[in-house]
């Protein structure tokens, strides 16, 4: 077994629509615990906007810090998880107490899925809108606001939050991301999968790979079986082709031990 040795614990931080737990993290936490790896969730909401989940993680990290007796944390965030723990970082003087930022799948340069559904399906009124709005409160937290979410990870809006919100040069960042190979590989994500392949080329049924390029390293996760946007989180528990997801994890953790983080 590795030794896998840090100076700051590990945080999850999930996207939209997730939790902490197993359910959505599939074997991670288990693989995490069984290496002895400190770890803790974000404790953010599933279905809240990026400004109302980043002051939930300065709270929520300022209390465990407090609670535990550590100054840093290492953030290990899949999708907007990512851009949650940026505005933190960057606006809410996160960098204080970050150490550093490893995001999967994370549309960094915004996704066309959030451009199309805003313009086709999200105006006033729609059935699809009302729809969402239900939905979000029935499995939401504490503050659900679906269509600000959306809007926000869009190609325009997150243009725009990158010119306002820069890296922090005490922070270490670096990005992961996989794609799918076809639509069969996930079937939740064959039409959208289709639908960015026609217009950016790959991707992972959510979010273009380019789009997920951030910080001072970037790693595309190959595989023989493609790898959905929620399948690089092991929600299915199961290898995809070639790949056990939960290695993806303990090689983020194996390399920031290496950098002394």
């Amino acid at each position: 077994m590795t030794a896998f040795k840090l100076k700051y614990p590990i945080i999850l931080i999930h996207g939209t629509a997730a939790g902490d737990n197993s359910l959505f993290w599939g074997r991670i936490p288990k693989t995490l615990k069984e290496n002895n790896i400190p770890f803790y969730y974000g404790k953010t909401d599933g279905w809240g906007t990026i400004a109302n989940n980043a002051q939930m993680l300065k709270r929520n990290l300022s209390d465990l810090a407090e609670k535990i007796g550590v100054n840093k944390f290492n953030l290990i965030a899949h999708s907007k998880g990512g851009i949650d723990a940026r505005h933190f970082i960057s606006k809410l003087e996160g960098h204080q107490m970050v150490a550093s930022l490893s995001t999967l799948s994370t549309p960094h340069l915004g996704t066309p899925i959030a451009d199309y559904l805003m313009e086709k399906y999200l105006w006033e009124d729609s059935v699809t809108k009302k729809l969402i709005q239900r939905i979000s409160f029935l499995f939401g937290g504490q503050s659900p606001a679906p269509f600000e979410l959306i809007r926000d990870l869009s190609v325009k809006k997150m243009h725009a939050f990158n010119q306002l919100t820069p890296n922090m040069h005490n922070v270490f960042y670096q990005s992961f991301a996989s794609t799918m190979n076809k639509p069969q590989d996930d079937l939740l994500y064959a039409w959208s999968f289709k639908y960015l392949t026609r217009l950016v080329g790959e991707n992972d049924g959510m979010v273009p790979l380019e789009s997920t390029i951030w910080g001072a390293n970037f790693k595309h996760v190959r595989a023989s079986q493609g790898i959905s946007h929620a399948g690089i989180t092991d929600i299915t528990r199961k290898n995809m082709g070639d790949v056990h997801i939960p290695q993806i994890y303990l090689d983020i953790i194996s390399g920031l031990g290496a950098l002394g983080l």
